[in-house]
């Protein structure tokens, strides 16, 4: 674990100093007299500058991506727009550590890009000025999102702040239900291998299950090599597993009308009781506390691995064709003794945080045209799939994805556009989406949509705080969730009892429970009212 600390502050401190280095490279294009625009902007119509600029950017690099500067998203929006890009990327596992660090040191980008903003970074430097208000620049120069907003009067709800000003740009996702992202897998050729037909839809069959991967050589190498369940952290149990036990999430939760905190609630504790009890039989990935993606995905194509969380099998098992991912089961809702209600966490349709402009931007008229051809069809097309698409008719009522022979096909997107394994600012396209052809491949949307949908719910809505509700749950939220994520990695691996979770729940108290829970009381009842 230290270790790990230090390398993610080392490359939070490389991405400050990246930074800085970069931040005297912004061209600042002069105003026209009287205008309140660069001489060099074109208001309408491409390019958006005369003159080449250079913006600096940074993003959430997954461990999927290539390099983002030979990526096609950014070398085609070049091309047409004449803004080139100079990236900060810190690796997704670091980038929150890196993002702070360039605010709290003030080398800031021009431009944050799939930015992970929470909320409580778009009031707090929002209200500093290091994030600057978009609502007049999207009235002006952003013709396609205005569009989006006027469509759907949800979007400006959940983007705009409490006091009136709009300080990032989202993923919309456009679906007639909305999107479950987490998901687990089942290694069919293991259940295949021990005769196990039937798909877990209990926590004891999940556990009976796990247990025969662990001792009955699945995958017939003659070691006892298998490692039953694996995952990244706690990242996508709270969206699977958790549910399970009657819980939506590892924060606040509306139940009927008033707001909860789940860490504290007594289902929690079995919750993490099972938990124990699969780490303690070595059930659970040993690793699963420090591991990245990239190092479950070396286990998974080594075969070691039965139950994992992922978008796709093929992104964590060696799979050969296409198609074969359906040998590969779906985890659906499960129950538990606890609940008998099947759950899962649906998240929102409106992803904010995925973009903003600084007070460093010396373009941001440019820069808001720039990011606005992504909220086109044609701009989220390129943001979703790069350069790498096709229409299969004339009529363009079936469209294929283009990658190389043999390559996987969200490793190959990834090189193209940093939308696999991030959020950009862009929406997804009911109708475009409905006309992909897979080939044989199998059409994840629909199975999530089939198995998982009918049974999610959201756990809180998107709200913003007042500056100084904010201010006091950067103190309190921070210091219990601080706590609660130290105690569940104790808790789950034994170094403390759950025997000591009165202890706990009553040191959760003291640090400021029911302050934090009247303010998100608050906000949610302020949200109610203006449905």
């Amino acid at each position: 674990m230290k270790k790990w600390l230090q390398v993610s502050m080392v490359t939070a401190v490389s991405g400050a100093v990246l930074l800085a280095g970069c931040s005297g490279k912004t061209n600042e294009a002069p105003k026209t007299e009287g205008s309140g625009a660069p001489k060099n902007f074109n208001a309408e119509n491409y390019p958006i500058v005369n003159d080449k600029i250079t913006l600096n950017m940074m993003g959430a690099k997954a461990a999927i991506h290539g390099p983002w500067n030979e990526m096609a998203l950014f070398k085609e929006m070049e091309k047409m727009t004449n803004i080139h890009f100079e990236f900060n990327t810190p690796p997704a596992a670091n980038y929150q550590e890196a993002k702070n660090l360039a605010f709290a040191s003030r080398q800031l980008p021009d431009v944050f890009f799939n930015a992970g903003l929470t909320p409580d970074d778009e009031v707090t430097y929002g209200s500093q000025g290091y994030l600057i208000p978009l609502e007049g620049l999207i009235e002006k120069y952003a013709p396609n999102f205005k569009k989006r907003m006027e469509a759907n009067p949800d979007i400006k709800k959940s983007i705009t702040a409490m006091d009136g000003h709009i300080y990032s740009l989202p993923l919309i996702i456009d679906q007639p239900r909305a999107f479950v992202p987490n998901r687990f897998w089942i290694n069919g050729e293991w259940m295949e291998s021990l005769g196990i037909t039937k798909v877990p839809q209990t926590t004891d069959e999940l556990y009976e299950l796990l247990k025969a991967f662990k001792n009955g050589d699945p995958n017939k190498n003659g070691k006892a090599d298998e490692i039953p369940m694996s995952n990244v952290k706690l990242n996508n149990f709270d969206g699977v597993l958790l549910p399970a036990f009657g819980l939506l999430g590892r924060e606040v939760e509306v139940k009927d009308g008033k707001v909860r905190y789940n860490p504290v609630q007594p289902n929690y504790k079995e919750y993490l009781a099972y938990l124990n009890k699969l780490f303690s039989e070595k059930l659970l990935d040993g690793e699963m506390f420090v591991q990245t993606s990239q190092q479950m995905a070396a286990k998974g194509n080594s075969n070691q691995l039965g139950v994992f969380a992922g978008s796709a099998p093929d992104l964590v098992l060696k799979v050969a064709k296409p198609e074969d991912n359906l040998k590969h089961p779906m985890l659906g809702p499960l129950t538990s003794p606890v609940s008998s209600e099947k759950l899962a966490l649906r998240a929102s349709n409106i992803r904010r945080g995925t973009f903003a402009i600084t007070n460093q931007n010396k373009n941001p008229e440019a820069t808001i045209r720039w990011v606005d051809y992504l909220y086109s069809d044609e701009g989220s097309r390129l943001g979703f799939l790069g350069n790498s698409y096709k229409w299969l008719d004339d009529a363009k009522t079936k469209w294929t994805f283009v990658s190389p022979e043999g390559v996987n096909a969200e490793e190959y997107r990834g090189k193209l556009t940093p939308d696999v394994g991030g959020q950009l600012p862009l929406i997804k396209e009911r109708d475009f989406d409905s006309k992909r052809d897979n080939g044989k491949a199998p059409d994840y949307n629909k199975m999530v949509l089939d198995k998982l949908d009918p049974f999610a719910k959201r756990d809180y809505p998107d709200v913003y705080f007042s500056n100084e509700e904010q201010k006091r749950l950067n103190v309190v939220k921070t210091d219990i969730k601080t706590y609660v994520d130290q105690m569940e990695a104790k808790f789950i691996v034994g170094q403390e009892p759950l025997t000591k979770w009165d202890d706990y729940v009553n040191t959760i108290k003291k640090m400021g429970l029911d302050e934090m829970l009247k303010i998100y009381q608050d906000a949610y009842d302020r949200w109610n009212k203006t449905k």
